[in-house]
């Protein structure tokens, strides 16, 4: 919901949160106005002492504490910011809050003054120097126990409040303002939201009244997957149009997809903490009123917050009971009773877990970790949330006007009701089952199949998982075949998009194929076609998550916008024609620095800016500004035109092979080239593709066939080679006589495959339907830039002269 609010107006609303903020903490600092609205006997005044707390005498120890006007800047910041903090967690989610918070927005001034820490890298090849942002490694100290941290400082805060900070207006002005140059310095240090993530005193409550979702909270998971999603760092371009700043500073993270980072980490030890742990540590606050006061009404009475002299008694007496004072000093009993109690939240939820599971086993029902866990956080995140407003409620409510004081309770138990009841029910399996649905919709619209029949006057968007799944099994030509394609790219864009990788892919995919009805050697044999088509996303190397991925996407979004943008500034330099160049192979990759040599210096420090601002290595520019270019087109083409040509012919008793033939003569490239290729289909390694290696093939050069067919193209290829299967000898002389051998009449019969109209032209979206049809394993953005650097000077047309020279270019 949120989210969706554009960045523009969610910053100026970032601004007036701040300066309200800032404003707060000037008049703790002097304030001539508010102590005249608490004057006692004030009767126009809701702030009036008496009228606050109703009460003839508040009793602390036994004694009634004196009241005078006070400075309401303390009370508003503890009585209503702090539990206004939490009904937006709760209710609007992180998305909204994160989007809001001062101290967040603060953190990020480093960021946008450019004045942030940077790390040099040595290129050990080439020597070349570059500058990164620092960021927090994740398998850092810090990385690894940042939430015992955060937790621990807000165990600091909450005792401090209470020994120091609940009336002592300029030394809590004083704090919060080191607060805020310290959220700076994080900011300065290292990259990203690393003040957030890592550092926030905040960060646990946010976790648990935010994930794995608030009332409100949109899902990342579902709907149109867009580049930005939830409360993700975003900026605006000079166009006005919003695009991620995502730089990768956690994994996962709780800006991009909040469930998706609850379901990861919900077994985590950690995790055990901050939930049970700061129940324990809310109880502990709220009971160390009563112990230190004697009585509620010091709490409920909100006097604490206009306390004279709260300094002067931190070594007196912090606990009295039964009309006594223990002689144990207010400065060690309330850290000691906090503590206590936040340890025994955390062994009393542990021993719980373990009952419930009990429970469930001797009732013979299915016993999962992470659903007792997500249940058990479910409802302590649920009850802590309404004992909170039952305490806190009272001071909240003080400031709202009158009216509002029936319907907030009531507002309160209604929320946190429909959250408790909708959060029950989730669960990872729920939440990943989900995630493949809204990827299948995807390829159901697609394939533009008829499904009108089905819907009942519906939209297919509006199907939740179950229904798509059973749309799959029910609609009409979603055969194998189609069910197979379809499979494939919900894998291969899971697997780019860094959210699986092709080790645990077979785990993660599980029910999918369940649902598709593909078999695990299907599987594989999908991600071998992937393999074929890619084989960076399948690279050990180039292996990524999707924090990271989304950090490339990023910068190579802005880069694109910034050469483009400064291209119009040279226009006799050809900078985006020899972009094109470097990105189709025609030109080295080392002459892209020669390209940024013909912008401005200050053009140059603002694509050196973006560089480091993104982290981004020599090895990933390189990958992410050389996608598939033109001769690559062309010659991808004319391979799988090539095997397509030579299958059909075997299967129409135009060509024959035998297993005397000779392999050609190649260079050491060609071959390496050709047995790759091979050995990624022939699983088995026995030199032979069977039927299923033969029908991943296919579908690999966009032919699908049927069984009778591939039964008729097997039988083709015993009767010409009397073999089990397809011999590397054939696949070589098919491919290698194709392409090596590529006569007029043959790039004619290719030209004629492409020109769908019959005009004597291609079009570019006669070339568009093709490399979607041959599954080159290319993005959308990717064929885009493809097809611009083939068309030139805006023309929209192929010749036959110019396709023909194309295709000679790639001849080996």
């Amino acid at each position: 919901m949120f989210a969706r609010i554009p960045e523009r107006q969610m910053h100026i609303l970032r601004w007036i949160s701040t300066l309200s903020w800032l404003l707060l903490i000037a008049s703790l600092f002097y304030d001539p106005i508010t102590p005249w609205l608490t004057q006692a006997n004030l009767k126009w005044s809701p702030f009036a002492i008496d009228k606050l707390t109703q009460l003839d005498c508040v009793k602390v120890q036994g004694e009634c504490l004196i009241e005078a006007p006070y400075t309401m800047g303390i009370s508003i910041f503890w009585g209503f910011v702090i539990p206004l903090s939490i009904v937006i967690l709760f209710i609007g989610g992180h998305e909204l809050w994160r989007r809001i918070c001062p101290l967040s927005f603060l953190s990020q001034i480093p960021r946008a003054l450019g004045l942030q820490r940077q790390r040099k890298r040595v290129n050990n090849k080439t020597g070349k120097i570059r500058y990164e942002l620092v960021k927090v490694r994740q398998e850092s100290w810090l990385g690894r126990n940042h939430l015992y941290l955060q937790l621990g400082l807000f165990y600091l805060g909450i005792t401090s409040r209470l020994l120091f900070l609940n009336s002592e207006g300029i030394l809590l002005g004083i704090v919060l303002i080191c607060i805020i140059f310290t959220a700076i310095l994080v900011g300065y240090l290292f990259g990203g939201k690393a003040w957030c993530q890592y550092f926030c005193p905040m960060t646990p409550v946010q976790k648990i009244y935010s994930e794995p979702r608030g009332l409100l909270n949109s899902k990342a998971h579902e709907g149109e997957q867009q580049l930005i999603t939830q409360s993700m760092c975003r900026t605006v371009n000079s166009e006005g149009r919003e695009q991620s700043a995502c730089v990768a500073c956690n994994t996962p993270c709780i800006d991009i997809d909040a469930e998706r980072t609850y379901w990861d980490n919900i077994t985590q030890p950690e995790q055990q903490w901050i939930y049970y742990g700061y129940f324990g540590l809310a109880i502990g606050y709220f009971l160390a009123y009563y112990l230190y006061a004697g009585n509620w009404e010091y709490y409920f009475s909100g006097i604490w917050s206009h306390e004279d002299n709260q300094l002067a008694s931190i070594l007196d007496s912090g606990l009295y009971v039964f009309g006594s004072s223990i002689a144990i000093p207010k400065l060690f009993f309330i850290p000691f009773i906090i503590g206590i109690c936040g340890w025994t939240g955390y062994q009393l939820g542990k021993q719980i877990e373990k009952v419930y599971k009990a429970f469930l086993l001797r009732h013979q029902k299915l016993v999962n970790n992470e659903i007792i866990r997500h249940r058990m956080f479910t409802v302590s995140s649920c009850l802590i949330f309404n004992i909170v407003f039952f305490f806190a409620g009272h001071h909240f409510i003080s400031f709202l006007p009158g009216f509002c004081e029936p319907f907030l309770p009531i507002l309160i138990t209604v929320c946190s009701g429909i959250w408790l009841y909708r959060t029950w029910k989730r669960d990872a399996y729920l939440y990943k089952r989900e995630s493949l649905a809204n990827r299948l919709k995807k390829q159901l619209i697609k394939l533009k199949l008829d499904v009108s029949q089905f819907l009942n006057n519906r939209s297919i968007e509006d199907l939740n998982a179950d229904e798509i799944y059973v749309l799959a099994k029910v609609i009409p030509g979603f055969d194998k075949v189609k069910r197979l394609k379809a499979y494939k790219e919900i894998v291969k864009e899971s697997i780019g998009e860094g959210y699986v990788n092709i080790i645990n892919s077979r785990e993660l995919f599980k029910d999918a194929r369940l649902e598709l009805n593909i078999t695990n050697q299907e599987h594989e044999l999908v991600l071998t076609e992937i393999e074929v088509e890619n084989p960076s996303l399948v690279d050990p190397q180039k292996q990524t998550n999707h924090e990271n991925w989304l950090r490339q996407e990023s910068y190579h979004q802005e880069i694109l916008e910034a050469l483009i943008k400064f291209s119009k500034n040279h226009p006799h330099q050809q900078i985006i024609l020899d972009l094109f160049d470097i990105s189709a192979g025609r030109k080295p990759f080392d002459e892209f620095n020669d390209v940024l040599q013909k912008l401005s210096s200050e053009e140059r420090e603002i694509i050196q800016e973006i560089r480091e601002s993104y982290s981004i290595t020599l090895e990933e520019e390189q990958d992410i500004l050389t996608h598939l270019g033109a001769d690559q087109l062309w010659k991808t083409i004319a391979c799988n035109l090539s095997i397509i040509q030579g299958l059909e012919a075997i299967t129409e008793g135009q060509d024959s092979f035998s297993l005397d033939n000779r392999i050609p003569t190649l260079s050491s490239e060609q071959r390496f080239f050709y047995e790759q290729a091979f050995k990624k289909f022939d699983k088995n390694g026995d030199q032979l593709l069977t039927l299923d290696e033969l029908q991943a093939l296919l579908r690999s050069v966009g032919r699908f066939n049927s069984a009778d067919k591939m039964q008729e193209l097997i039988s083709s290829i015993d009767e010409n080679t009397r073999s089990d299967g397809f011999t590397f000898q054939l696949f070589i002389n098919l491919i290698h006589k194709g392409i090596s051998d590529i006569k007029q009449s043959t790039i004619k019969q290719y030209f004629d495959f492409l020109d769908i109209d019959e005009s004597g032209k291609i079009s570019a979206e006669e070339l568009r339907l093709c490399l979607q049809d041959l599954d080159l394993g290319s993005s959308e953005r990717e064929i885009e830039q493809t097809l611009e650097s083939v068309f030139e000077n805006n023309s929209q047309h192929l010749s036959y002269e110019e396709f023909a020279q194309n295709i000679r270019k790639i001849i080996w």
